[in-house]
């Protein structure tokens, strides 16, 4: 190395040295009036802290110190002056019985940081399904940002919901409830880009990561999902022109669930696309439902019936590999008027959990190519 390169690289690393210890304003919700026990309302404290936090200019971080702390529901908006870091280092719980659309929710930000090794407990779930249960976290219009090292636990409704999001990275959460929570999906993503959610354990009851229309360029790596109801894209074509695009889940496993890799869509006639679609390296143990797509989804009795108007295209399984509790591993049921083209399976090793039984597949309106390892057999054509 010469001289000049090795005095560059010292002053470089003294930069980064001084940037990194420049003064960061620490605005700490008990210095606002906050107080721990979890009895009293801290819901004012904190949006205060937020306000002036918010409209500082430099390095800033909103601080929940150790502790625990009851807290109302709150929107903590911008647009701010810049960065801006929310570290929750204590347990923050939602009111008992909570209703709405969300407990806490960050809006209209920019290179939001939310972290810190506490936890959100929504105070649930419920004992049944119910209307108007609220998000325990909400982001809604937030860009290049991440949301690191938190714990959510016990929501009522979605853990974690992205909507109108981009750029934005998840990224060693964990996401905990009962096994037989009702609609307690872990993470949920809505007309949102760009989003990366990596190396986070769920295990919320219910869909571990679904994703819904207006979604595109998703990337799921290194999750742990179970138990609960595995990993989802949909339900599509409630409304016209619904689209999921361009998603790749990877390195993931999935355990103790219902279903594992789950594409479903309603029979209405409502068009809408689901398109290049790539699952890779995924580990099944116990799952009833390993590969499915379902492309008349009806959760109750008053579905309307026929045939589904959205396309799905271009789906890739790539080496998909474990335990199956049915006897049905690969269920691939598309649509009369609008089959499943593209649709690859390739190195597919999924056996029943009774290693006496033998799994099987069944395709219907599907063009399928196998390609490697196959078990169960594959159905190819089945238009």
């Amino acid at each position: 190395m010469s001289a000049t390169n090795f005095v560059f690289l010292v002053l470089l690393a003294l930069w980064f040295t001084l940037a990194q210890s420049d003064d960061t304003k620490i605005f700490n919700v008990k210095d606002y009036g906050a107080v721990e026990g979890g009895k009293v309302d801290i819901s004012q404290s904190l949006l205060k802290a937020w306000d002036d936090a918010c409209k500082w200019k430099g390095h800033r971080i909103l601080e929940i110190s150790k502790g625990t702390y009851f807290v109302s529901p709150v929107i903590l908006r911008g647009p701010c002056s810049g960065p801006i870091g929310f570290r929750n280092l204590g347990t923050l719980k939602a009111p008992m019985g909570l209703r709405g659309n969300y407990w806490i929710e960050f809006r209209y930000l920019d290179r939001l940081t939310l972290d810190g090794s506490g936890q959100f407990d929504g105070q649930g779930p419920p004992k049944r399904a119910e209307p108007n249960l609220p998000t325990l976290l909400r982001f809604t219009f937030v860009t290049n940002s991440i949301a690191q090292n938190i714990r959510l636990i016990n929501s009522q409704n979605t853990h974690f919901h992205l909507f109108g999001c981009n750029q934005t990275t998840i990224r060693r959460i964990t996401i905990s409830a009962p096994g037989d929570s009702p609609n307690t999906d872990g993470i949920k993503i809505g007309a949102s880009n760009g989003i990366t959610i990596e190396d986070t354990t769920i295990a919320s009851g219910d869909d571990c990561v679904a994703i819904i229309r207006g979604s595109k360029d998703i990337k799921v790596t290194g999750v742990v999902c179970g138990p609960g109801h595995g990993f989802s894209i949909g339900s599509m074509g409630k409304s016209p022109n619904e689209r999921v695009e361009q998603v790749v889940m990877r390195k993931c496993k999935i355990f103790d669930s219902t279903n594992g890799l789950r594409i479903k869509t309603w029979a209405s006639d409502m068009p809408g696309l689901v398109s290049n679609i790539l699952y890779e390296d995924i580990s099944l143990t116990n799952v009833d439902n390993p590969i499915i797509i379902e492309q008349n989804y009806c959760p109750s009795k008053t579905c309307s019936k026929g045939n589904s108007k959205v396309r799905i295209t271009d789906v890739k399984f790539r080496n998909i590999y474990g335990t199956s509790l049915t006897n049905n591993a690969v269920n691939l049921q598309c649509s009369g008027s609008n089959p499943c083209d593209k649709i690859e399976l390739k190195d597919i090793d999924i056996k029943h959990v009774k290693g006496t039984k033998r799994t099987i597949s069944t395709c219907s309106h599907v063009n399928v190519q196998a390609i490697g390892v196959q078990m169960p057999k594959p159905c190819t054509i089945r238009i």
